[in-house]
């Protein structure tokens, strides 16, 4: 009976690599008898045991420092609290991961929205969303940034939001001049506390024409916006008050923000 294999047939027996097990030896992990005639390594029946220990633990990715006390001065009760310990690690890992699929998934479906519903045009009911506006100027998005620059602004539950009064829109349909601040779907109002949630208005329950449409913010007149006037007038609507609008997706090589617009109509 062979007892005792080189590690080039260690290596190809258990697919790691013969770096990784002089790495193991290295780190005190693994043993392994040198040849002193020709200095070939060597692996005896129990240190093949302790390598299957080694790969075990390591497929449940504990660190190299860890699986050596394991092997060294741990008793099962020790090795049990690491186990656990691990176990914590992945479940946060695993919430961070459900995390960022759920924002990988809402993004796209937004670009997918801006993609396939641009310039399309729809009576709906009032959406039920609430917003507070902070001002006009770009130091007023630097104000907005700098206090919402966390998880919740950046995964889309507070959501970048504009307005273009009535007056203006009807004078000159573009963004140039919009109003900037946030919105927020009522669902995630808990992420603001009580004062400011006070300041948030709603929109008024009436009907509003919904689009999206894209904008450089320096267009004197912007298409889908004089396109979805011409179409309220051939309904027979008229504007009822102002737009909002929230931040959807960008173009970069196009230069292009896109948004969910809604415009105040009459019945």
């Amino acid at each position: 009976m062979n007892e005792k294999w080189t590690i080039g047939e260690v290596a190809k027996l258990f697919d790691v690599s013969t770096d990784t097990l002089r790495y193991y030896e290295k780190s005190g992990i693994l043993s392994a008898q040198k040849n002193s005639e020709n200095g070939y390594r060597y692996y005896s029946y129990d240190e093949v045991v302790v390598l299957m220990d080694i790969l075990f633990f390591r497929n449940m990715e504990l660190s190299v420092k860890d699986i050596k006390k394991i092997i060294t001065e741990m008793d099962i009760g020790d090795i049990k609290n690491v186990l656990y310990q691990n176990q914590r690690i992945v479940e946060n890992r695993i919430q961070e991961l459900t995390k960022l699929k759920n924002m990988i998934t809402q993004a796209a479906y937004q670009y997918k929205l801006c993609e396939e519903r641009l310039g399309e045009f729809l009576i709906v009911s009032a959406p039920v969303f609430k917003f507070k506006l902070i001002g006009t100027q770009a130091e007023d998005l630097i104000t907005l940034i700098r206090k919402y620059k966390k998880e919740d602004w950046i995964d889309d539950r507070i959501r970048y939001t504009l307005l273009v009064p009535q007056a203006e829109l009807m004078g000159s349909p573009n963004f140039s001049s919009a109003q900037v601040g946030i919105s927020i779907d009522e669902e995630n109002l808990y992420l603001l506390d009580g004062a400011e949630q006070q300041e948030l208005s709603s929109l008024q329950g009436m009907n509003y024409l919904y689009t999206i449409a894209g904008t450089n913010y320096s267009e004197q007149e912007n298409d889908v916006l004089n396109k979805a006037l011409d179409y309220l007038k051939k309904q027979g609507r008229q504007v009822n008050g102002p737009l909002i609008g929230r931040y959807m997706a960008s173009s970069h090589k196009d230069g292009l923000d896109y948004y969910e617009v809604w415009i105040a109509t009459n019945p």
